[in-house]
């Protein structure tokens, strides 16, 4: 039982010190990251880097739900990525930018290694079917955002 990863890479049409510092400004997450609502930080760091940890909330319709991050990958202005502490315990999420002309290239890679059998299975039956959609609605709020 391997892990279980998706990569979709894009083009956002701002320079990549501007991408970098919104993606890795955990506050600013509800700006861009589908779904969620609010996040509050959990840790005493002024700063978002390695080991700080955050509280995402995520609406969806009528249901809520909470998941804790860690940030493990802070590579300014290049990568940036976390782990889940709460909720999808041990699944990873990570951005790496690049540059591309006068834009950036956003790549994400989010991983996912079941922890057992039984998990295993839950994720081929309810593994994610519209990943490519909600990546294109994070890549559509990030050209938004940075817009402003």
């Amino acid at each position: 039982m391997g892990p279980v990863s998706f990569t979709y890479s894009a083009s956002v049409p701002a320079a990549i010190d501007n991408v970098f510092a919104l993606i890795s400004d955990p506050l600013r997450m509800p700006e861009w990251l589908p779904r969620c609502v609010a996040v509050q930080a959990t840790t005493n760091h002024k700063f978002p880097g390695k080991g700080a940890r955050y509280k995402l909330t995520f609406q969806r319709e009528s249901h809520r739900h909470e998941a804790v991050i860690e940030i493990i990958d802070f590579q300014a202005p290049h990568t940036f990525g976390w782990v889940e502490i709460y909720h999808r315990t041990g699944s990873k999420t990570f951005f790496a930018l690049g540059f591309a002309g006068g834009s950036t290239k956003v790549s994400l890679k989010h991983i996912w290694v079941p922890t057992g059998f039984r998990s295993w299975l839950n994720g081929q039956f309810y593994r994610r079917r519209n990943a490519h959609r909600m990546f294109d609605g994070l890549i559509n709020n990030l050209r938004k955002a940075l817009i402003r």
